[in-house]
């Protein structure tokens, strides 16, 4: 059973954000499920991460792709729920409360998990299409037998931004679906449509210092673009950077480009373009790791000179996923790389390995345990003069070269590529962005002017007050401080006016049960002591009578001493006090 690894300091998050505190309170003292969402650099990652190391809740971490997943440290949503690749029609047949056991056939494992699971967290939510979640919906409801709550009373932690990426969609499921859905998005799901979502937005920008550039992001985000931010951006086409910001050091600029076949390109030219030849490193696949989840190619060349991106964070802190570097020198006996990075810091880097993991419930520890299926070795790196939009989300460069040639095809994708970089000094255009790259879908703005409701977040928060005022109820009558119990219970039920709901009368039953449990538990104790008293009372008699058979024979020590036991087994014994204490005497009066 593997270990969870994570290399998130627990004190580097803000916990003086707002918006974080909301969203904190929210998924540590409610049900509720929430969509947390915001800008590139505002720390979602960060708050996933936090959320996994901190929680007390029995929690999984799901995420649509492979990648995704062995980054967040899960699984993907296909693998754990054993989804179909087809498109989930509300009506179809094969997956109705009556049919689904029949269908889906998860083992005993399965169901106690998802029996036991507290929350879900799902990474990457806006490629998650919305028949998707209607169908995890109807599993956890028919699994945990709980028809009438979302998600069969389970919370979900949805992270993800709607503005940038978005589902994949072939165009005969898109057809499939268009019936029964007004879009493919996650929000679109039916059981948003009767408990809307309460969705908290980040607002505060940790990525970008610049206010003008961080102007023209949000404007490029919500496809508000004016012409002065369309001249300043442009105003980047072909620019070089500032002498003062490379003299002397390895340009460490990297290509953002739309098409994969143009970023292999960039990467295949700059490798071919160094002397000598590739020194190719296998990597090793041991048990369950699919080739597409793979995070570096398993035939990794490299030469001395070759741009690299460190894919995966150092647990030493070297680096972190993202960090530009250069080879400057490899040891093929000793399997080591030496690389140079952005920071101008020289580094030894060995192989790293990735975990494959599946959930796993352990019954005797009652708590979730990730188990490792499968492992991946190689280099924490790959080539990175180029690198597609869309892996390079979440990443963060200080110098970037935006190749839209062949144009944007994907709602978000211009404002992925310029949120990248931490300035606007550190672009350079290919060309000039035209507006009709600049786009987001109908549906996406609509949903987004539900972001920070304050109706949606008060209520839930409301309930966050009643809860965290139960939690702190049931602490208190644990640690048997009945004072702190009843000013926090009744804190509790006036918050929420709920003292004639079914929770609270449940919550006040399995207290007060404690107390029967309890009693009950010391009206056995009392008569087991009662029984093992009377079988000492009876011992006690016969010791009594050895004691008399010894006194007949002359033997008076032996008849003291059973006299002694008699008594030690049952103190009262009258006869055993008064026979001891007449053998006594006349042994003194004989001395």
């Amino acid at each position: 059973m593997s270990e969870k690894k994570t290399t998130i300091d627990i004190n580097s998050i803000d916990l003086d954000n707002p918006e974080l505190q909301k969203a904190l309170q929210i998924i540590q003292f409610t049900h509720n499920s929430l969509f947390l969402t915001g800008k590139a650099g505002t720390g979602k990652s960060t708050f996933l991460r936090y959320i996994s190391a901190t929680t007390k809740k029995k929690h999984i971490i799901l995420a649509p792709t492979g990648i995704a997943a062995i980054n967040a440290g899960g699984s993907t949503l296909h693998s754990f729920f054993k989804l179909p690749f087809h498109p989930l029609v509300p009506n179809d047949t094969r997956y109705s409360a009556r049919n689904l056991r029949g269908t889906m056939k998860y083992n005993g494992d399965k169901c106690k998990l998802l029996r036991e699971v507290e929350l879900i967290i799902i990474d990457e939510i806006s490629m998650v299409r919305a028949d998707i979640i209607d169908f995890i919906d109807k599993v956890l409801r028919i699994y945990n037998r709980n028809m009438r709550e979302p998600f069969g009373g389970k919370q979900l932690l949805l992270v993800g931004d709607i503005y940038q990426l978005e589902p994949v969609l072939k165009e005969e499921d898109r057809r499939i679906l268009q019936p029964y859905y007004p879009s493919s998005y996650f929000f679109d799901a039916k059981v948003f449509q009767d408990y809307p979502l309460v969705s908290i937005e980040l607002n505060k920008v940790y990525r970008q210092t610049d206010p003008t550039f961080i102007s023209i992001l949000d404007h490029i985000r919500t496809n508000q673009v004016t012409d002065t931010d369309f001249n300043l951006i442009n105003q980047r086409v072909n620019a070089s950077l500032s002498p003062t910001e490379n003299e002397g050091k390895e340009d460490f600029t990297i290509t953002l480009s739309t098409k994969r076949d143009t970023v292999d390109w960039i990467n295949n030219e700059g490798l071919d373009s160094l002397p000598g030849s590739p020194v190719m490193f296998q990597g090793e696949i041991k048990g369950e790791f699919p080739e597409s989840s793979l995070p570096t190619p398993i035939e990794l060349n490299l030469k001395v000179g070759a741009h690299i991106m460190f894919i995966k964070n150092d647990i030493e802190r070297q680096w972190v996923n993202g960090t530009l570097g250069v080879i400057i020198g490899i040891d093929e006996e000793e399997g080591m790389l030496y690389v140079h990075t952005e920071d101008g810091n020289d580094l030894q880097v060995q192989r790293e390995m990735w975990e494959n993991v599946r959930y796993h419930f352990n019954e005797t520890e009652q708590k979730i345990e990730e188990e490792q299926i499968g492992t991946y070795v190689q280099f924490p790196i790959k080539l990175a003069w180029a690198i597609t939009v869309h892996k390079s989300q979440g990443l963060t460069f200080r110098n970037v070269n935006i190749d839209f040639t062949g144009g944007v095809f994907a709602g978000g994708q211009a404002y992925v590529a310029l949120s990248r970089c931490t300035s606007l000094e550190g672009i350079t255009l290919k060309e000039p962005l035209r507006r009709n790259e600049v786009f987001v879908k109908a549906e996406v703005v609509q949903f987004a002017r539900h972001y920070n409701d304050n109706n949606l977040i008060s209520k839930a928060l409301k309930q966050s007050k009643a809860d965290k005022e139960y939690y702190d109820a049931a602490r208190a009558f644990d640690e048997g401080d009945f004072d702190s119990f009843l000013h926090s219970f009744f804190l509790a039920i006036h918050s929420r006016y709920d003292i004639e709901r079914p929770a609270a009368k449940r919550f006040i039953r399995r207290k007060l049960n404690i107390i029967n449990n309890l009693k009950e538990e010391n009206k056995k104790i009392k008569e087991e002591q009662r029984q093992q008293q009377e079988f000492l009372k009876k011992l006690s008699v016969e010791y009594v009578m050895m004691g008399k058979e010894c006194e007949r024979e002359g033997m008076v020590d032996a008849a003291i001493a059973n006299y002694q036991k008699a008594i030690e087994l049952y103190p009262d014994n009258p006869t055993a006090q008064k026979r001891l204490k007449k053998l006594d005497s006349n042994r003194d009066r004989k001395e």
